[in-house]
């Protein structure tokens, strides 16, 4: 598999990445120069590419996606075994590293993508197809940079040019009625200019359109449970419609994407290119070189602290065992499951078999079964073994600590929940959710369920079907429900609904 990143020799960078200190360099994000460089099909595409890559960088996707959304909710907990971030415990504010750096590669990924808008439409010796598939990616990419700004930070600096120097970065905050038409328009010129075309690390039609669907859930969604900040949001009926028509022509309107009868095959590091599942997954491999977010170690943040960790080769238990990583490499614990989060999934829920209970040696003899005792126990082994941890970022192949394991982005089973959530308590509303529930395991939703009812049944499927994979505290911000839900660790109030602008931003650009 061909890395977005191994793509990039040759593109002139004017912010250095090498390092945090480089990163805090006064220099407006992502700037390098256009004007002798859009000269072929091939810059065009690298310049495309080059927009794509603070999504696998360690600061954005790779973790700093997990740090805001998950693990401030019930999903992880810290058990007292040292705070690597304060999130664990909503201490957070406006100097802290994950507001900082996340809002950095968020506008690192804007600055780029404006700059293949402005340069790729009026490029003469490029192919009508390769142009508008550039533009749409370009779009899609500004849009789904906007839609995690705005749902982690609020309002934020509205950008829609490239920034050519220092003062240009200097820009008035848009307010969020702005910013969701300009995702919308996004996405919407996104879907006009491209075509369904799968090839892993890259956007499609159906991840525009399925984007789209969240962002119009989103508005509907916020507005009816009275989410802070989106009391401006009207039409919630027509909003949910659209959620739900949107939705539904990535559900009906194509045969390439699809829910995945296996759902260990989903989490598979060797079907991810080819797997329907996917509809947006990052390129990390294992044969990358360089820094991490060429390549993964997405399996050793979840793993356990020991080395050589064998699990179950099935769901079932009823076959062999593998290694979650390359034997002799170590687990960190960074991503600690919560254990009342493990109980709250149904024991006939196949997902809950997704967070590791029993460990194994290479034999395929039990190593250690995990226990809430193993948090005071004597054993090393078990004591390394103190929550059942997630399983969805394996590589039994990996390269020493290389890996290949991806962020799921976008997969077409929350396309099949934002869809019944839209459409409500209807034959097909009722269909796709019963469909995420039979793969899981799970028996169908009782009929009859009010439209609330209902809703609150998607919201739970929601959540044990999007563990770990950097949604949680999206759905409960959307849902109003951070203030209720939250219950293993105290909320800051102040940035229940949106964490603050980095301070060193608002000295550079007064918000206005």
């Amino acid at each position: 598999m061909t890395t977005i990143k191994n793509l990039f020799a040759g593109l002139l960078l004017f912010v250095s990445l090498s390092s945090c200190n480089d990163m805090l360099l006064e220099q407006p994000y992502g700037v390098y120069s256009d004007n002798n460089f859009f000269t072929s099909e091939a810059d065009a595409l690298n310049a495309l590419l080059y927009a794509y890559d603070p999504i696998s960088n360690i600061e954005y996707g790779a973790r700093f996606l997990f740090n805001l959304t998950d693990i401030p909710t019930n999903q992880y907990r810290s058990y007292n075994k040292g705070l690597e971030t304060g999130l664990f415990e909503w201490d957070v504010n406006p100097n802290t590293e994950e507001i900082l750096y996340f809002f950095k590669y968020c506008y690192l990924g804007i600055t780029r993508a404006n700059s293949v808008l402005e340069n790729v439409g009026s490029m003469t010796n490029i192919s009508d197809e390769a142009r508008r598939q550039f533009l749409g990616e370009a779009h899609f990419l500004r849009a789904f940079h906007y839609f995690m700004l705005v749902r982690i930070y609020g309002e934020v600096p509205y950008h829609v040019k490239v920034v050519q120097g220092v003062q240009e970065a200097k820009v008035r905050f848009g307010s969020l009625p702005e910013l969701y038409d300009l995702i919308i328009a996004d996405l919407n010129e996104a879907i006009t200019l491209m075509n369904v075309s799968k090839q892993q690390g890259r956007a499609d039609k159906v991840a525009a359109q399925a984007l789209l669907a969240k962002v119009y859930l989103t508005l509907a969604s916020s507005k009816e449970t009275g989410a802070p900040g989106y009391e401006w949001v009207s039409d919630v009926d027509n909003l949910f419609a659209n959620a739900a028509e949107t939705a539904g022509q990535v559900l009906r309107g194509q045969n390439t994407y699809g829910l995945d009868p296996n759902l260990l095959n989903v989490y598979d590091v060797e079907h991810q290119a080819d797997g329907k599942e996917h509809i947006f997954i990052t390129s990390m491999t294992r044969e990358g070189s360089g820094f991490e977010g060429n390549y993964s170690q997405l399996p050793q943040i979840f793993t356990i602290g020991l080395p050589n960790v064998y699990v179950a080769n099935t769901l079932t238990g009823d076959g062999g065992v593998m290694p979650v990583i390359q034997p002799g490499q170590q687990g960190w614990q960074y991503y600690r499951v919560d254990n009342e989060f493990y109980h709250s999934f149904d024991d006939n829920d196949l997902r809950k078999r997704l967070m590791v209970t029993t460990i194994y040696n290479a034999d395929g003899s039990v190593l250690a079964n995990w226990s809430e005792d193993n948090l005071t126990s004597s054993n090393p082994t078990l004591f390394a073994f103190f929550y059942p941890f997630s399983r969805k970022y394996t590589d039994p192949h990996s390269n020493s600590h290389r890996t290949s394991a991806n962020l799921y982005l976008i997969r077409f089973a929350e396309v099949a929940l934002t869809y019944a959530e839209a459409a409500g308590p209807t034959d097909e509303g009722y269909y796709w959710i019963n469909q995420v529930r039979e793969r899981a395991g799970l028996d169908e939703l009782p009929p009859g369920l009010s439209a609330q009812q209902f809703k609150e049944a998607v919201w739970d499927e929601l959540t044990f079907e999007l563990a770990f994979e950097g949604h949680g505290l999206f759905e409960l911000r959307r849902t109003n429900r951070v203030l209720e839900e939250v219950t293993n660790k105290p909320v800051n109030e102040e940035y229940a609904y949106f964490f603050p602008v980095p301070q060193r931003e608002l000295d550079l650009n007064p918000k206005n």
